[in-house]
């Protein structure tokens, strides 16, 4: 009895262990502000032109770029050699959730909120590092 305890802890463990360091194994994405600005044009012209089906595909993409921005923000406070680093990415990482969740709510309407929605998308464009 206490050898199948005593495996069924091992089996547990060993599961546990592997799961934890898959977790800890994630990529994390660098996007340049440079191709961020190019995709901001892009679905700006788009609203522009009125054509909203592309506006929309070209939305997902920029909500895609953002949210690896956030993602390699993170990262670099996880990472950061010094506490001053971390206290620099923290505010960065707040100021870019900031801006994002303003974005969101804009993307409801692209056609309305263009000039709103390319300001904004421009003030999250100045935070990639």
């Amino acid at each position: 009895m206490k050898r199948i305890l005593l495996a069924c802890i091992l089996v547990a463990a060993t599961c546990t262990v592997g799961s934890i360091q898959r977790a800890s194994a994630q990529t994390v994405t660098h996007i340049s502000a440079s191709a961020f600005t190019a995709e901001i044009n892009l679905l700006d012209s788009y609203i522009g032109a009125g054509n909203m089906t592309a506006a929309q595909s070209t939305w997902d993409t920029v909500n895609n770029m953002m949210i690896s921005v956030l993602g390699y923000t993170k990262n670099s406070i996880r990472t950061a050699a010094t506490p001053a680093d971390k206290t620099t990415y923290t505010n960065l990482v707040t100021n870019q959730r900031t801006i994002y969740q303003t974005i969101w709510t804009l993307k409801t309407d692209l056609a309305a909120n263009r000039v709103a929605l390319h300001t904004k998308l421009g003030e999250f464009d100045a935070t990639i590092y």
